[in-house]
């Protein structure tokens, strides 16, 4: 049977970065998420890591849990609450409910994974918890830059204050998804329900999509619409120089006349 970790990253490629290349990553990575969309963001997460915790926890003396189980380290919860007060105010809990669709349908599947295979949680635990030291790390540096963030404050979140040496840390625990024991079937469903844990997270950003509807454009995109808009003129204006120089004179002429630009004096 193939290593876990291998068949994981493998596995969850082409959901990966169709994730990356949601509308919800790319507004992030240019700065153009607000602090109100990005806090009602947070609440999505809360109530991911909630669902993913407490099924955490509950099944934390599953041999193979324990492999992936460190909650000291990992857990999200607790620095989320700090993050959820900081964008939202003290009455964050109040936008706890309703629960979204999609907050829902997160929800659901790692409760259902809680209740027939605990070795499925695995597959959360990895999208997430990785997923949260690696491309995560890069997001709360955009966060800080483009909010001019106070020093430790809003990026709660993406701090791991327990990992020393965060590379170290995703290494060692690729080590103990490869130490995981299951059987064939089981190994297909944990990578099959990463995917879906991925799919499940797109649809999160998905929720937020009209909000980032009308933004003003970036730089970039200002200077491709100039660019654009000024490759049409000049396309226009030589069309119109050549239908000139096709042009009869006389006919020129007459055509200014009938339309009132030249009189015949």
């Amino acid at each position: 049977m193939a290593l876990l970790a291998v068949d994981l990253k493998e596995g969850t490629k082409t959901v990966h970065a169709e994730a990356e290349r949601s509308k919800f990553v790319k507004y992030f990575f240019k700065g153009e998420i607000t602090p109100a969309t990005y806090g009602r963001f947070l609440i999505s997460l809360y109530q991911v890591y909630s669902a993913l915790e407490k099924a955490l926890e509950q099944h934390k003396d599953n041999a193979n849990i324990q492999l992936v189980y460190f909650p000291k380290e990992l857990n999200r919860k607790a620095p989320l609450e700090q993050d959820l007060e900081f964008f939202n105010g003290p009455e964050w809990r109040d936008m706890l409910t309703p629960v979204s669709p999609a907050q829902q349908a997160y929800i659901n599947a790692i409760e259902r994974c809680s209740a027939t295979k605990p070795e499925l949680l695995i597959a959360h635990a990895y999208v997430r918890y990785l997923g949260d030291l690696s491309g995560g790390q890069i997001l709360a540096k955009k966060l800080q830059k483009y909010n001019d963030l106070p020093e430790g404050q809003g990026v709660a979140f993406y701090s791991f204050d327990e990992i020393e040496d965060k590379n170290e840390f995703k290494e060692q625990y690729r080590i103990r998804l490869n130490q995981v024991e299951v059987d064939e079937e089981t190994h297909k469903q944990i990578v099959q329900e990463s995917c879906q844990a991925f799919i499940r997270n797109i649809d999160i950003f998905q929720e937020f999509d009209d909000e980032l509807v009308g933004l003003p454009l970036t730089k970039k995109e200002q200077d491709a619409l100039e660019a654009a808009r000024s490759t049409e003129a000049t396309k226009t204006t030589k069309a119109t120089s050549l239908l000139s120089s096709l042009a009869p004179t006389k006919l020129i002429n007459s055509l200014a006349v009938a339309i009132g630009l030249r009189t015949n004096a």
